[in-house]
């Protein structure tokens, strides 16, 4: 009889064990956390790693989903569907927790007396495979913010041309200077709960449009609802980026939530998975550019809040903003996903080449960190 010829498997993937999983703490904590969120945090004071299975958090803001309502013991709520690795890191001024399991990381900074229900979100940032987007597995992870099942909008293989069995992964970002939030600054939590989320109110365009105007004269853009730590946005893009592309990840990708973020990402040499939402940016680029050529002067956050009243029913919306037409393609309430894209790999860049002006976020290097950490 003939040798079977078996087959080859990386089990840790198959059972959901991804690459990205395997970024360590102290990786992130040396590369990741920025210097001025260090500032802030203070010093490690101490630690305690555990494994959970359910939403429970240590304090407010610290639970985690369970989108898929998994039922474990008799149909009790509560439970997720994998375990993830808690990791609570107490420090001077807060607590550093990184929640990792087998397809996502996510980092959170807290500052303040969190023990008291008083800490302040300062930070969050997160790296997950999208192996399992347009699938129910996609949900199964317990540190999801959203759902990401819907086939639709939320395929992994979007980007035309992609390399072949291409590996892809998410990256989000957001991050808050402490005591910096519209509510802490003068207590207008209807404003705050505005800011945040914009497109929820949509359906009450009066409304809208007092809220607007409250927030046109302010240096906030929409989903700031508090002042960007300056460091973050400079150092977390090259950072996690290195992080992909030394686990073997061919390309990065975020879904860009509202204008100035996708303006962002272009600056960082992303390109739009799709033909709807480039067209979209591109008539919102021109809209502006007609909107200050008739002489009206726009600020960065005022040029995403005119983006998003184009969402309101037309006769609500401004004459002097009104752009006939495009509405932003993500509304961060259901699954119409906004998705950019960047090469990483070489074999993804000797496919879609970096444009010659892009120069790519520095980033500092594992050796470069040793050099400058020589305890390690």
């Amino acid at each position: 009889m003939a040798n079977h010829k078996f087959e080859s498997m990386n089990v840790p993937e198959m059972l959901g064990v991804t690459p990205i999983a395997l970024v360590t703490d102290e990786e992130i904590w040396n590369r990741l956390v920025t210097p001025q969120v260090k500032a802030f945090l203070g010093e490690i004071q101490s630690h305690k790693i555990t494994v959970r299975e359910t939403t429970d958090g240590d304090f407010g803001g610290d639970e985690v989903s369970n989108l898929n309502d998994h039922r474990l013991y008799g149909g009790q709520k509560g439970y997720v569907r994998f375990p993830y690795i808690n990791a609570f890191y107490r420090t001077t001024n807060g607590a550093l927790v990184i929640k990792r399991d087998g397809v996502k990381f996510k980092v959170l900074a807290w500052v303040g007396n969190i023990d008291k229900g008083e800490g302040d979100l300062i930070f969050k940032v997160a790296l997950r495979d999208r192996r399992y987007d347009g699938t129910k597995r996609a949900n199964d992870t317990a540190l999801l913010d959203f759902p990401y099942d819907d086939p639709k909008f939320n395929h992994p293989k979007m980007i035309e041309g992609m390399v072949e069995n291409a590996s892809t992964v998410e990256l989000s970002v957001y991050t808050f200077m402490p005591g910096s939030r519209i509510v802490e600054a003068c207590g207008d939590k209807a404003l705050d709960a505005f800011v945040r989320s914009p497109y929820e109110y949509v359906g009450r365009p009066k409304y809208f449009l007092r809220q607007f105007k409250k927030a046109w004269k302010s240096k906030r853009a929409p989903g700031q609802v508090g002042n960007p730590i300056p460091d973050v946005s400079r150092i977390v893009a090259g950072v996690t980026e290195a992080f992909a592309r030394e686990r073997g990840y061919d390309y990065m990708e975020n879904a860009c939530s509202h204008y100035h973020v996708a303006k962002w990402a272009e600056s960082l040499g992303y390109r739009y998975s799709e033909k709807r939402c480039a067209e979209a940016l591109s008539q919102f680029a021109e809209g502006l550019k007609r909107i200050k050529a008739a002489g009206i002067k726009l600020t960065r956050p005022q040029e995403s809040w005119v983006v998003a009243i184009q969402s309101l029913p037309r006769e609500f919306i401004p004459k002097e903003f009104d752009m006939a037409g495009p509405v932003w393609p993500q509304n961060n309430i259901d699954q119409a996903n906004l998705w950019v894209w960047k090469p990483l790999s070489e074999r993804a860049l000797a496919v879609h080449p970096l444009p010659v002006k892009t120069k790519a976020p520095e980033a500092p290097t594992k050796e470069a960190e040793k050099a400058t950490n020589p305890a390690k």
